[in-house]
């Protein structure tokens, strides 16, 4: 048997895993920014990945904007997903745990998102303040990209 997965496996590995991360992100979102902070409601999530996507305008498009925030974000999670379940062969065959590895893509997709695809397309780039930088972070690494790389891990075994 080869060491290396099928990449038919790798796939769907990295759209499950992907799907994983795509909620585990949102119920930490909900969680903290709804429940714990009340700085935005449940819709506001779904909505806040459509305006950052085609700035605020796209409120204008009601239920619309909130569809469309939901499937961008998680076309965006399967996307970062299949990237990882291509990565993790090569990580795993060089001892990397998936966990540690999960922490510092994490970070990686935030910046790549956040500060170069959103700074540089984006008609509403975000504005940074302690706590979006912090949610950011814990979003993409802790709720996103640990659970996928775990999901990744297990389905590539």
């Amino acid at each position: 048997m080869s060491s290396r997965p099928a990449p038919a496996a790798q796939l769907r590995a990295g759209v499950v895993g992907g799907l994983v991360g795509a909620v585990t992100s949102w119920l930490y979102e909900l969680v903290v920014w709804v429940h714990l902070l009340h700085l935005t409601t449940v819709s506001g999530i779904a909505e806040n990945t459509a305006v950052l996507s085609f700035g605020t305008a796209v409120r204008s498009l009601g239920a619309a904007a909130l569809a469309l925030g939901v499937a961008i974000h998680f076309l965006t999670a399967v996307i970062w997903g299949i990237l990882f379940a291509f990565l993790w062969p090569a990580l795993r065959a060089r001892s990397i745990e998936a966990t540690l590895a999960a922490l510092f893509y994490g970070v990686f997709a935030w910046v790549v998102m956040h500060n170069v695809m959103l700074a540089l397309f984006s008609p509403a780039p975000p504005s940074y303040t302690v706590y979006s930088v912090i949610n950011g972070l814990m979003a993409h690494t802790f709720a996103f990209s640990v659970p996928l790389a775990l999901v990744v891990k297990r389905l590539l075994r």
